[in-house]
């Protein structure tokens, strides 16, 4: 324990919890320290990393790319992202930093631990830190104090050698500039368009979609699926167990003061005219004075909402300008400080953000409240029962896992526990259609079991489960008959995109005689269109973001043309660029600290993996041959 955090003590609160902490231990890859004994999956310089590591932190990846890609996510994207070589790196790359943390005699000392620990929002009241919270929260995720801190002391050590090696990284200002005038230039590009889709008149032949399928068979493989049966242990079915006394309300009521406080909230319209944040003086002054105009025909009783929906520029216009209730926090300072100052009913004065200037009328007021106990009572049993049901299904499911240890055990231990043994399957990663949102985190954890193997206890979606995998089934061809819509199609496409690009090509080579590039475009019957200006970043006019086309017009010479099809998201393009255009002075002036920021945390990412680099390989690392894949 630690003397200097103990004797700080005040109320409890815990709220957004598992979010914290899963946080913390997401960064570190902690395993559980009531995990049982695992296999080795690595060793670096000795030390031994362990497969429960291994496991949660695949299993985190893995969620990660299931909140970003969804339903898209499968075993070919999977292989592609290498999961289980980057769960592999990452904690390599931890034992690594703690490793050298220690060679060079650097100390964490209780204080600093104390400190660190004080700060965690989730373990504070009112500002301050909260020791009876500190502890039911880490009791919730089934944590000592003493576990928790040693994990803190880790982190604490890797923090104080990356802030070491990060110190070499530094910015000049040439490099600075070099940046802003790359980031800043924009390019005028004509250009053609030959898309596939014009060439509808493409059919292929049975041959060539039989053909086609036997060289692309890998393309239309089945995933692997499998068939699991499980135990649950849901907190509903203990609810009935669990009683709440009136002390116990009282107590979280005194100490939870602001969940029971409604902000101050505001209703209200705008409208906005829009200002570049580089903009001159001049086109500033005009803007003002637009909305000037505007506050004036408000305010002299022209409807707000027609008035928005004519010359608002904001996305809110054709809803009237209509922004609906917000607290203070949710609108950027500028705008909010004005809309909270005001009354119901009352047009603002013009009021200028990063967004341009805003004319704003407040629809309605809602002064800040306190929930009384009484109102307050039913909603806090409600918590009470709902965290005490968690824990005794938590505890059962504990119960349950420490005693299964073979894979006959499971069914066995459900009788004995008197839980039905649930069965699902086969199912792909995307995980069976019964669990409906839970099937994602179910498929993760289901599919990283071996067969008859037994997960440890599943935290999906507020319910505890136990998973025994039954059976695996292999990727498979399937015949062309049960996929022949989808081959059709997709040889259609590829015919279609390779008729747009040779037509490309053929106009590509006609370029070559240097006559104009409108001449040659009217020759191939293409349209020639014109982007206007536009910076490398930014979406292209009529285009959108087509990294290609940016790509391929900003390595363009003066007047010159592509001498090779740009194959774009549309189709296929030939450029040529009309006017490139170098920035502002002044911009570089007021982007200087931001671009200073950015180039410092590439150059520090730079230096910290070229760090890594070479403490590896001056490093004894063995990787299992089974985590190599």
């Amino acid at each position: 324990m630690l003397n200097v955090m103990r004797k700080h003590a005040g109320s409890w609160m815990i709220k957004v919890i598992l979010f914290a902490i899963v946080i913390v231990f997401i960064f570190w890859g902690v395993g559980s320290f009531r995990s049982r004994q695992a296999s080795k999956v690595a060793t670096v310089n000795g030390e031994i990393i362990n497969a429960t590591d291994f496991r949660r932190t695949y299993n985190n990846l893995i969620d990660q790319y299931r909140q970003r890609f969804g339903s898209n996510l499968n075993d070919g994207m999977l292989e592609m992202l290498q999961v289980k070589k980057q769960a592999v790196d990452q904690l390599i790359n931890r034992a690594i930093l703690l490793q050298e943390a220690k060679k060079l005699g650097l100390t964490v000392s209780d204080t600093e631990i104390a400190q660190q620990i004080m700060e965690i929002p989730v373990f504070q009241s009112n500002g301050t830190f909260d020791n009876r919270r500190y502890l039911r929260v880490l009791s919730q995720v089934h944590l000592t104090p003493e576990e928790f801190e040693a994990e803190q002391k880790s982190g604490l050590l890797t923090q104080k050698l990356t802030r070491l090696i990060l110190g070499a990284a530094k910015v000049s200002e040439a490099e600075m500039r070099q940046w802003y005038d790359w980031q800043n230039t924009s390019v005028n590009i004509a250009y053609v368009l030959f898309n596939p889709d014009r060439y509808d008149d493409i059919k292929p032949s049975p041959e060539e979609i039989s053909d086609y399928f036997e060289k692309n068979k890998d393309t239309y493989k089945t995933d692997p699926m499998i068939k699991v049966r499980y135990v649950v242990f849901d907190p509903a079915d203990f609810s009935s167990q669990v009683t709440v006394d009136e002390d116990e309300i009282k107590d979280y009521y005194d100490s939870h003061t602001d969940e029971f406080e409604t902000q101050k909230r505001v209703e209200a319209r705008h409208i906005l005219i829009k200002l570049d944040p580089q903009a001159s003086e001049a086109d500033d002054q005009a803007a003002k004075t637009k909305a000037e105009e505007i506050a004036q025909m408000a305010k002299a009783g022209q409807d707000f909402a027609e008035l928005a929906k004519e010359y608002s520029q904001g996305p809110t216009k054709d809803k009237g300008g209509y922004l609906g209730k917000f607290t203070q926090s949710q609108m950027v300072k500028p705008f909010a400080d004005k809309a909270f100052s005001m009354t119901a009913g009352q047009i603002s004065d013009p009021v200028k953000t990063q967004f341009g200037w805003h004319v704003i009328k407040v629809e309605s007021v809602e002064d800040a409240s306190t929930k009384t106990l009484e109102e307050s009572k039913e909603t806090i049993t409600s918590t009470i029962k709902d965290r005490k049901s968690k824990n005794l299904a938590y505890d059962k499911a504990e119960q349950f896992y420490e005693t299964t240890f073979e894979k006959d055990d499971l069914v066995k231990n459900a009788e004995i526990f008197d839980r039905p043994v649930l069965e699902a399957g086969p199912f792909s990663r995307r995980g069976p259609d019964a669990l409906k949102r839970s099937r994602g985190q179910f498929a993760t954890a289901a599919f990283n079991l071996n067969v008859d193997e037994i997960s440890d206890i599943q935290d999906i979606d507020g319910r505890y489960y136990i998973i025994q995998q039954t059976q695996a089934i292999a990727a498979t061809i399937p015949p062309l008959e049960d996929v022949k819509t989808n081959v059709t199609k997709d040889l259609t496409e590829k015919l279609q995109a390779d008729k747009a690009n040779q037509d490309a090509e053929a106009m590509a080579a006609d370029l070559k005689s240097n006559q104009p590039f409108d001449d040659i475009a009217r020759t191939h019957n293409v349209a020639v269109k014109e982007t206007g200006l536009f910076k490398r970043d930014a979406a292209i006019p009529e285009i959108g973001s087509d990294p290609a086309f940016s790509q391929a017009a900003f390595t363009l010479s003066p007047a010159a043309s592509t001498d090779t099809p740009v194959k774009g998201n549309a189709g296929y393009y030939l450029l040529h660029l009309l006017e490139r255009k170098a920035p502002a002075d002044d911009g570089y002036v007021s982007e200087k600290d931001d671009i200073q920021n950015l180039l410092l945390q590439q150059k520090q990412r730079t230096v910290m993996q070229n760090w890594m680099d070479s403490r590896k390989a001056d490093s004894q690392i063995t990787i299992e041959k089974t985590y190599l894949d």
